[in-house]
């Protein structure tokens, strides 16, 4: 296990407690939802109560839905300031939530101090970005949910391309929910193939699931690897991302 693998490993089992799974949940809309587990942060004494309106904030802003029936709703970059300690709350819904892009079943609201969330987001798309673990989870009991969200994960890298183009992520940065979804959205929309590459873990930039598992954050290096037309302008936008504080984006 690499070192970024043991910091996600420990990190998971510090915040993620059994008392912090909730199951079966009834039907709620997306606000209920992210209420609900905002509120649940707030009385485990994680965040202070203006961090729920900033997670509402921060959906307005940009889609917390990950993919694979999975939304992990939090604050925004100004809302760091009501954040105690770092922690998260599971909620299961099992007939769903609509989340507008997509049906969420598991919601997991995040409160996180520093580059935390970076780990916490790595740890938790690794797990779920197995399609047919996520779907078991969508319906699974709360022990089952609670130890499957708390092991470490791993991936099978794919094969690293051999002149990959590096970029160093700066102060500010890093792939988390934000530059991760930009990213993803370009190479959606690019007529080719984007690989992005942190240690010895390769994913495709095409995965939010896969983006946010390699877990990088300010002073990483990255290697980006791209085939297609186009590629130098597809460079050019990934290195901006990566190479601009979150705010300015």
């Amino acid at each position: 296990m690499t070192d970024t693998a043991d910091q996600q490993a420990e990190v998971n089992s510090e915040i993620l407690t059994r008392d912090a799974v909730y199951t079966d949940l009834p039907e709620m809309t997306k606000e209920e939802a992210i209420r609900f587990v905002g509120n649940a942060l707030v009385e485990r004494g994680h965040v202070g109560s203006s961090y729920v309106d900033a997670m509402l904030l921060r959906e307005e802003t940009v889609s917390t839905f990950l993919g694979n029936g999975v939304a992990m709703p939090h604050g925004t970059l100004e809302s760091k300031e009501a954040v105690m300690s770092t922690g998260i709350v599971v909620a299961q819904s099992r007939s769903g939530i609509d989340w507008g892009v997509g049906t969420a079943h598991l919601v997991i609201g995040l409160g996180a101090v520093g580059d935390d969330h970076i780990l916490v987001l790595s740890h938790i798309a690794d797990v779920l970005q197995d399609d047919d673990l996520a779907e078991q989870l969508w319906t699974a009991d709360g022990d089952e949910l609670h130890a499957a969200l708390s092991l470490p994960a791993t991936t099978d890298a794919v094969e690293q391309s051999a002149a990959p183009s590096e970029i160093t992520i700066c102060e500010g940065a890093g792939l988390h929910a934000r530059p991760a979804s930009l990213i993803v959205d370009l190479a959606k929309n690019f007529d080719g193939s984007i690989k992005i590459t942190k240690d010895a873990k390769t994913v495709r930039a095409d995965s939010i699931m896969g983006v946010l598992s390699l877990g990088a954050v300010a002073g990483d290096s990255v290697s980006i690897d791209i085939d297609g037309e186009g590629s130098e302008e597809a460079l050019a936008e990934i290195t901006r991302i990566l190479t601009t504080p979150e705010a300015e984006l």
